[in-house]
């Protein structure tokens, strides 16, 4: 696989790649990641033609994704390490 070229973006990194006539697509956020993976075409030839598909409605779609992953993966977090009830610190004032 190798790299063809990078989309520019304000919040994510979208990297477009080639591989067996195939393009993936990969959008990276916040140490999150998506691949979308397109074949070649008549339609989709090279880096051009994937900028033009990667419109506005899609890429607004895949932010969507991102804040649902980010939801998952923060509850995960909080069900893996639960605070401990018995903190040994709670007892001892606040120095300010």
């Amino acid at each position: 696989m190798r790299i063809l070229g990078r989309i520019p973006h304000p919040t994510m990194q979208i990297s477009v790649f080639s591989n067996d006539g195939r393009f993936p697509v990969q959008f990276e956020m916040s140490g999150l990641s998506q691949m979308y993976r397109f074949r070649k075409s008549e339609n989709i030839k090279g880096l051009g033609d994937i900028m033009e598909i990667l419109d506005e409605e899609f890429t607004t779609g895949i932010l969507h994704n991102f804040e649902t992953m980010r939801t998952l993966h923060k509850e995960v977090l909080q069900r893996a390490q639960p605070e401990e009830e018995n903190n040994e610190d709670a007892d001892l004032p606040d120095i300010f």
